[in-house]
């Protein structure tokens, strides 16, 4: 039974990202996203068995990447003030 091409295009938007391609996405080197993943603060990711590399779900690292975004309001009031030197 051939599968159908919905379930076809489902399992082509469903592909792990490699770090490489994860760190592209958010705009990071593949080494910081590295350094993240190890220190407990990256996207969640999988280690397949047999595979000594990390992949990460597009659908994880876009919801990191939203968590972690901070939008910065202009009409918010900060200190401007500069410290003496």
């Amino acid at each position: 039974m051939r599968p159908s091409a919905a379930s076809a295009s489902s399992c082509v938007t469903d592909r792990l990202w490699t770090t490489a391609e994860a760190a592209d996405y958010l705009g990071l080197a593949a080494k910081t996203l590295r350094n993240k993943r190890s220190a407990g603060q990256g996207p969640a990711y999988v280690m397949l068995p047999g595979h000594r590399w990390a992949y990460y779900q597009p659908s994880d690292v876009k919801a990191w990447q939203k968590k972690n975004t901070r939008v910065i309001n202009p009409e918010t009031k900060t200190n401007t003030r500069r410290r003496a030197r």
